[in-house]
């Protein structure tokens, strides 16, 4: 029993629970083009939503906020070429009249493939590159992903529009230090989410980590609520 005692003893020094503050978003889906409600459709972002959380294991949250359909619609990937060209003309028509402050917003729109091409665009979301400070300042105009209808269906494309969101790049946007800070050394790499693998399946910790700072400090303008997690610490 003695010894039972010091090992447990031994173990607690080593590992002590920490207080680590986990962000809650609201997130605010649009249906474009759409009059009435299609049931699919909501299943499907109820779907998503389950899949985010489980694929942030705990250290972002999310929670459905507002259903808004609207009639007007567009194509992901003429909305694409008109934001690379620095034209917000054709997104500000469509949203403005629309937009909930408050939250993320998701707008879905139809898409379709480029030069007779098998694959069409899923989705794009508005970054800064640098300066993230001054996302408060923008709002609403970077708090938006934009998701096709059909990318809603494996759920892959809002998990790693939100890994944009939340501060993550492409893995072959960053230099070698960059790729080691964020965990990209190990054999399953290439099935990251941020990568365009057909098969993606999970974030590194050190992805997940980034995401949770980036949260609060640099979208907390958007945080709903924190809740607090409890998770061992080496000591």
């Amino acid at each position: 029993m003695i010894l039972i005692s010091l090992v447990m003893s031994l173990v607690s020094d080593m590992h002590k629970l920490e207080q680590v503050e986990v962000p809650v978003f609201k997130l605010n889906f649009y249906l474009m083009g759409m009059e009435e409600v299609d049931q699919k459709v909501t299943v499907q972002i109820g779907e998503n939503i389950e899949y985010l959380n489980q694929e942030f294991e705990g250290r972002v949250k999310f929670e459905l906020g507002q259903l808004v359909m609207d009639p007007n619609h567009a194509y992901i990937p003429d909305l694409h070429q008109a934001h690379i060209e620095h034209d917000r003309t054709p997104i500000n028509q469509l949203v403005d009249p629309i937009e909930v402050d408050g939250g993320i917003n998701i707008y879905l729109f139809e898409t379709y493939s480029k030069d007779d091409g098998n694959s069409a665009m899923l989705g794009f979301t508005p970054v800064l590159s640098a300066k993230h400070k001054l996302y408060a300042e923008s709002s609403p105009s970077f708090d938006r992903l934009f998701i096709s209808y059909p990318g809603l269906i494996d759920k892959s494309t809002v998990v790693h529009e939100m890994g944009h969101f939340l501060g993550l790049s492409h893995p072959w946007e960053l230099n070698k230090i960059s790729l080691d800070m964020m965990g990209f050394g190990s054999p399953d790499a290439q099935r990251n989410h941020m990568t365009y693998h057909p098969e993606v399946n999970h974030f590194t910790s050190q992805q997940l980590d980034r995401m949770q700072h980036f949260a609060l400090n640099f979208r907390n303008y958007l945080i709903t609520r924190i809740e607090m997690r409890s998770v061992l610490s080496e000591s």
